[in-house]
């Protein structure tokens, strides 16, 4: 990966991934970071107290990660992590990787079995039924981008409920959420407001998940609740709606034609009343000759 996926962040950021993934792994822990790259995320994961085991598929990129204990340089798309190490790890992290597998599923299931058997996983994936994604494909498109959402290296894409059935495939629950927002229109894809009817702005501004961009999770085999359980939309009847527009539309058609009939009937009035004065100043002037 290149390295405009990894962006640093400071003490105190707000609505950032990688910020939201060092406070899920916490401090003394032994963790296991999938796509490390050259210690953007582990550089903050060990300056917290852990001990971090780097993975990463740039062998010059992982040779640079200074923060590791130890790297494996490995394509998990064609090799298994669990072949080539061994140990048991409190917390595995696997920020924006997912998506760029070709089998996300496989390789899931074959790194829990590297975690502890009360580990945890921290996971990052971005949102595919962002409010920008939705009117860029109604409208017929689906352009890749160097970045963001339709990352042309991107082979998976998730929503809430997707992400959460890749996680009960291997046996764990989403105990902690923490999500990305950016609104309409932050997104990198081009979007013509102008070409998207209200009825379906107003749609997808119903689902809650619309402005997320990225969800981030901390995930267990014995979560007591379900932080990815799905969110009710926001009722919406569009036909009662529908109903008490064209209401409104005819009340003021009707409005608009009793406007047009009086203005008509003042017209009218006005010219009788020229009229009449015309008449009656060319009558006098008959009398006056």
């Amino acid at each position: 990966m290149e390295d405009r996926y990894h962006t640093t962040f400071e003490a105190g950021t707000t609505n950032h991934p990688h910020r939201y993934a060092v406070e899920m792994v916490g401090s003394g822990r032994y963790v296991l970071e999938v796509g490390c790259w050259n210690g953007h995320v582990t550089e903050a994961l060990a300056g917290a107290g852990n001990r971090v085991v780097g993975v990463d598929v740039d062998a010059d990129q992982l040779a640079a990660n200074r923060y590791i204990e130890r790297g494996h340089h490995v394509d998990l798309d064609t090799s298994r992590l669990s072949e080539v190490e061994s140990d048991r790890f409190d917390v595995i992290v696997l920020g924006d990787v997912l998506e760029h597998l070709r089998r996300p599923e496989d390789v899931l299931a074959d790194l829990v079995t590297l975690l502890a058997d009360d580990g945890r996983l921290v996971i990052s994936v971005p949102n595919v039924s962002h409010v920008d994604v939705r009117l860029h494909l109604l409208a017929g498109r689906w352009e890749y981008q160097e970045v963001g959402l339709l990352d042309r290296t991107h082979l998976r894409w998730f929503t809430r409920a997707s992400l959460r059935e890749l996680l009960a495939s291997v046996g764990f629950v989403a105990r902690r959420l923490e999500t990305v927002v950016h609104p309409h229109g932050a997104s990198q894809l081009a979007l013509d407001d102008d070409g998207y009817p209200d009825d379906a702005l107003r749609y997808v501004a119903t689902d809650p998940d619309a402005t997320v961009y990225q969800f981030v999770v901390e995930a267990s085999r014995d979560a007591d609740v379900d932080a990815l359980a799905p969110v009710e939309r926001h009722r919406i009847d569009f036909g009662a709606e529908a109903f008490a527009r064209e209401q409104e539309l005819a009340a003021l058609r009707d409005a608009n034609t009793a406007l047009r009939n009086r203005v008509d009937a003042l017209e009218r009035s006005r010219a009788v009343r020229v009229s009449r004065s015309l008449r009656g100043l060319l009558g006098r002037d008959q009398t006056e000759g």
